[in-house]
């Protein structure tokens, strides 16, 4: 019987242990992702995928355009076409990784009010905006609305990976 019991507990140690290391594992490959902001829209810009000329958008405008906390973000770069296309860059960095699914959804909301904008103005662009690259890794979140889902895709990912 004591056999028994000493089995048992060996048993639920190495599993404690085992799931203590994949924790560990998952918190530290999560806060060692670093994305490069700027080379990551850079990219983006590059590729050909946008038929607008995108601008630069401050910080105030992006916290005030998707109804953001300013406190909780450490960094943005954001691109934005000129208003004839849907077409935009965001790169958000933040400094609460809780806070990010409240933001995923004030950005959502958003894309769909422009859908509504666009659905009488430019109707083409809907398709844009129905058909976005939306990702979240590590306290990042990347928004790319363009021609090209599938080319965007690739150059997020790859800038995740590198």
């Amino acid at each position: 019987m004591k056999k028994k019991i000493i089995a048992v507990a060996v048993i639920i140690l190495i599993i404690i242990i085992i799931f203590i290391g994949i924790e560990t594992n998952l918190k530290k490959s999560n806060s060692e992702i670093n994305i490069n902001m700027q080379k990551l829209a850079d990219d983006l810009i590059n590729s050909q995928i946008f038929e607008d000329n995108l601008s630069t958008i401050d910080r105030e405008s992006i916290i005030k355009r998707y109804n953001l906390n300013d406190d909780k973000i450490k960094d943005i770069v954001s691109y934005l076409g000129t208003g004839a296309t849907a077409e935009e860059i965001l790169i958000i960095e933040f400094l609460d990784k809780n806070y990010i699914n409240e933001a995923e959804k004030s950005i959502k909301a958003k894309i769909d009010e422009r859908k509504v904008d666009f659905q009488d103005y430019l109707p083409k662009e809907v398709f844009k905006l129905e058909n976005y690259n939306l990702k979240v890794k590590g306290n990042y979140l990347i928004l790319c609305i363009s021609n090209d889902y599938d080319k965007a895709e690739t150059i997020i990912k790859e800038n995740i990976n590198s």
